[in-house]
């Protein structure tokens, strides 16, 4: 019976939210479009609605910002401290030049402005995490979504985009809500935003080159070192410096936490490997988190065991010279794990295509790309959302701007 009522009960929500969906009034044409309601989208309709333009945001999800609540855990880790001052850290995403030019030197700084404006109060964390005060996601999602609506953003979930015409500036949408599948809807627009990473086909309907899509800061699948048994470790955590080597030599190296799997390896520090590695490279972990060796032995030694360096846990599935061997712990990737829980998408639209100082396509004016359209991507920290916010930004006032030349 409880099963059978909580069905009910999912079932429900979901007709609800399909027939609130239904109930929007979608204009015939508007100034901008935005194609995509999760971080980058919102933040990019509130910035065109802001400057002055009309915006409707065409989003797949049953609700808008859906994706957002979970993020960081649910927690929403929105933003890095090390983004903040006069150096961002642009190394930490895969094209760091483009990602400068579009965000400039107050990357950070204009993230957590925009923040502030919207009502949210934040803390932070190791590692230069910073989380809503409430630790809760939806904390984020609903500041947005009602400053989106004091703009004057129409917001239109339970909408796919199966087409975009650049040449008739119009983007057609088969709503969920119809029952008949095939029925599709027009909305004729004066500028595109497109902020909807993580699926090929509406960014190749409009003729630019597009990088596969595939998970990164993910999981990864691992044999491990001889006489080590990955299912007495399940669950377990570690704080390392972890290494990444390929061919003898080291090509990587993160420091922070490593989750042990029945399948190979996980954690923050692992998630940010995933995005360099190949399969038949070794992950190296130094389970003392850095500490000098010969202390480590002469603590070791001191206590009689290694269970003041160690996890007692980790020590006795090390077996024999548990200390020794947990300097460096060898593990030989095969692959991701998990893909489908990966925390960011990799590919998109190939940024040399577009002005990142305006994120408009060079060969089709009036087009704009943010967020995961773009072929951008970051470490584990907040730095993807970060570009989310920040590129959405750029793009919705550069939408409006450029609709506002065309009125």
């Amino acid at each position: 019976m409880a099963r059978g009522q909580r069905r009910t009960s999912r079932s429900q929500a979901r007709e609800e939210a399909l027939a609130a969906a239904a109930a929007v009034r979608v204009p015939e044409r508007c100034d901008v479009a935005v194609v995509g309601g999760g971080a980058a989208g919102l933040a990019a309709a509130i910035a065109a609605a802001e400057a002055g333009a009309s915006v409707v945001v065409l989003e797949r999800a049953l609700a808008c910002g859906r994706s957002i609540l979970a993020t960081g855990n649910g927690r929403c880790n929105f933003m890095n401290a090390a983004l903040c001052g006069p150096a961002p850290a642009w190394e930490r995403y895969n094209d760091p030049s483009f990602v400068a030019t579009t965000c400039g030197p107050r990357f950070g700084d204009d993230v957590l402005a925009f923040f502030e404006e919207c009502g949210l109060a934040w803390a932070e964390e190791e590692g230069g995490r910073l989380y809503p005060l409430s630790r809760q996601a939806s904390s984020v999602r609903e500041v947005l979504l009602s400053r989106a609506r004091r703009a004057g953003v129409v917001l239109a979930p339970a909408r796919e985009v199966v087409d975009v015409s650049m040449s008739r500036r119009e983007v057609r949408t088969s709503p969920l809500f119809e029952p008949d599948s095939r029925s599709k809807t027009g909305l004729m627009r004066t500028s595109l935003v497109l902020a909807a990473g993580g699926g090929e086909g509406v960014t190749r309907s409009i003729g630019l080159a597009c990088a596969p899509y595939e998970p990164v800061l993910c999981s990864l699948a691992c044999s491990a070192p001889a006489g080590v048994a990955l299912e007495g470790l399940d669950g377990r955590r570690a704080h390392v410096v972890a290494r990444l080597v390929r061919d003898g030599a080291e090509v990587a190296r993160e420091t922070g936490e490593v989750l042990f799997r029945s399948y190979g390896l996980s954690g923050i520090a692992v998630f940010d490997l995933s995005r360099v590695v190949l399969p038949g490279d070794v992950v190296a972990l130094d389970l003392t988190g850095g500490l000098d060796r010969e202390l480590a032995r002469g603590l070791g030694r001191a206590a009689g065991s290694c269970a003041g360096v160690l996890d007692p846990v980790i020590a006795a599935a090390l077996g024999p010279d548990a200390l020794e061997k947990a300097f460096d712990l060898r593990f030989v990737v095969q692959g991701p794990a998990e893909p489908e829980r990966a925390q960011v998408t990799r590919g998109g639209l190939l940024c040399s295509q577009f002005r990142p100082e305006t994120l408009e396509a060079r060969e089709a004016s009036g087009l704009f790309a943010c967020g995961e359209a773009l072929n951008v991507d970051g470490a584990c920290g907040g730095y993807n959302l970060a570009w989310a916010w920040k590129s959405g930004l750029v793009a919705g006032r550069a939408a409006a701007e450029s609709a506002g030349s065309r009125a």
